[in-house]
C-alpha cells in the first residue's frame, strides 16, 4: 500500500507538469510501496498495447505535457557486486542505492535529481528518496552531508541510511544507465496504476558523473538493440482484470528483469571474474548431469504466481 508522506502535499510537489518546484527551499522526500511487474516486449507488442490501452490511460504528469522523458541513473554497489548477487540469489529483503537524474535536453522537463534507496521486501518494491541538487546528491553518495539545503528529520534519516551503505558495505559508483521512458497513468482517479515503457537502454562503467539527458554512451552497450522495450506495471493494489486479459492476449511474458544486473552481465569484467557460491549447481539429467542457473525464469503472465490478485 502507499504509506503517508512526511508532509501533506509532498507528492504533488514532485509531479508538477512544467517541472517547476513549488517550494524551492524545501527538499521533498517520500516513500512508495507497490508491486512492480516487468515484461520485455517487442516494438509490435508495445504499439498494440498502447493503442489498445490508450482510452484508459493518460500521459504521466512528470513528462512536461508529453508521455516521454529521459531517465539517467548512477548505480552504486560494492566491489564484490553485492547488489547483483543478492538479486540472483533471491534474497527476500535487499537494498539498492542510486542517484536518479531527470531532465530533457530541450528544457521541456526541468533537471531534477534524487538520491534513492530501493528495497525489495516480500515481493514489493519499497522506494525511499530525497530530492537534492545533483551535486549534493553525488556528495551524499560519497558519504558527505549536503550543505546549504533544508532537510527534514525524514530526509536526514534517509541520508544516514545511504551513508551506512557507503561506509559499512562499501557502496560506490559502479555504472551509469540511461533510457527513454514513456509513462502513463490510469485515467481513473481512484487508481494509482502506472505503466511505463523503457527504450534505448544504454550503460557505461566509465565517466561515472551523470548529467540530465546524458547521451555519452557507446553504441555497443545498448541493452536491446533489436527495439524491444522493458514494460513495467506499478500498482499498490490489484491488477484490473481487463488489463490482465489485454496483456495476456498480446503474448507478453512476466519475468524477473533488472536493467542494472543485466548490464553488469554484459560488460562488467569484475562480475565475470567473480563467481559466487551457489550461483550454479549440478542437477540430475537423463544424460548424466547438467548445469542449472539459479535465476528466476520467465513465465506466461496469465499463469504467474506470487503476484497481486486480479481485480
Amino acid at each position: 500500500m502507499r504509506v503517508d508522506f512526511l508532509r501533506r502535499g509532498d507528492e504533488k510537489a514532485r509531479t508538477n507538469a512544467t517541472g517547476a518546484i513549488h517550494h524551492p527551499t524545501r527538499i521533498v522526500s517520500f516513500r512508495l510501496d507497490r508491486f512492480e511487474m516487468k515484461f520485455v516486449v517487442t516494438a509490435e507488442q508495445r504499439a498494440a498495447l498502447i493503442e489498445r490501452l490508450s482510452p484508459e490511460l493518460r500521459p504521466d504528469e512528470n513528462a512536461g505535457g508529453s508521455a516521454c522523458y529521459p531517465v539517467v541513473s548512477l548505480y552504486y554497489d560494492s566491489d564484490a557486486r553485492d547488489c547483483h548477487w543478492e538479486r540472483v540469489r533471491g534474497l527476500g529483503s535487499r537494498r539498492k542505492l542510486r542517484v536518479r537524474v531527470y531532465g530533457s535536453a530541450d528544457g521541456r522537463v526541468a533537471p531534477l535529481a534524487f538520491v534513492e534507496v530501493k528495497q525489495k521486501c516480500d515481493g514489493r518494491g519499497v522506494k525511499r528518496r530525497v530530492r537534492l541538487p545533483l551535486e549534493h546528491a553525488l556528495d551524499v553518495g560519497r558519504g558527505l552531508r549536503p550543505e546549504g539545503v533544508c532537510l527534514s528529520e525524514w530526509d536526514c534519516r534517509l541520508i544516514e541510511e545511504v551513508h551506512g551503505l557507503v561506509r559499512h558495505r562499501g557502496f560506490k559508483p559502479v555504472m551509469v544507465m540511461r533510457y527513454d521512458r514513456s509513462a502513463y497513468a490510469s485515467i481513473d482517479p481512484a487508481s494509482d496504476l502506472r505503466i511505463t515503457f523503457d527504450t534505448g537502454i544504454f550503460c557505461r562503467m566509465e565517466n561515472l558523473m551523470p548529467e540530465p539527458d546524458d547521451r555519452r554512451f557507446d553504441s555497443r552497450h545498448e541493452m536491446h538493440p533489436d527495439g524491444r522495450a522493458v514494460m513495467e506495471l506499478k500498482i499498490t493494489g490489484c491488477i484490473p482484470y481487463g488489463l490482465s486479459r489485454t496483456i495476456a492476449a498480446a503474448g507478453c511474458t512476466l519475468q524477473s528483469h533488472s536493467k542494472y544486473s543485466n548490464a553488469l552481465e554484459q560488460i562488467d569484467s569484475v562480475l565475470r571474474a567473480t563467481p559466487a557460491t551457489g550461483w550454479r549447481r549440478e542437477v540430475p539429467d537423463e544424460g548424466g548431469t547438467k548445469t542449472e542457473t539459479l535465476r528466476t525464469g520467465s513465465q506466461p503472465f496469465a499463469e504467474s504466481a506470487g503476484r497481486p490478485a486480479i481485480a
